[in-house]
């Protein structure tokens, strides 16, 4: 199968996440629970709708014992009801660090969610 546009690769893990963000015409504020994870970005099933392009800062939650991670440049890229995802536009080394280790323990045939090509060489 061919690589698709994502940067890296992302696993099938379920976090709990609140965001937030402003949009002149409403606020955006709701949680919800991730569907997928990368260094750069992730998936959300939520219980409010999102608006494709908005600034969200994102709370999450990763199951690794240490605080929830707070990341306050997620750019919703893509939006379907109550689903979104955004890519994360800036990741300090320190978390970069943290969510590649979480994502290197979390990998296995039952979390990659289909079988493209694992790594891409820049």
């Amino acid at each position: 199968m061919p690589l698709d546009n994502r940067y890296a690769e992302r696993v099938a893990v379920t976090c709990r996440v609140r965001y937030v963000g402003e949009v002149p015409t409403q606020p955006h504020q709701g949680e919800g629970l991730t569907k997928n994870i990368s260094v750069s970005g992730c998936k959300v099933i939520s219980d409010r709708p999102v608006t494709r392009g908005t600034l969200l800062t994102l709370t999450i939650a990763l199951p690794d014992g240490l605080p929830q991670l707070t990341l306050k440049s997620a750019h919703v890229v893509w939006v379907s009801g109550c689903q979104f995802s955004v890519r994360f536009m800036d990741l300090n080394r320190e978390y970069r660090k943290r969510l590649q280790s979480f994502i290197w323990k979390s990998i296995s045939h039952t979390t990659v969610s289909d079988q493209r090509t694992r790594f891409r060489l820049m």
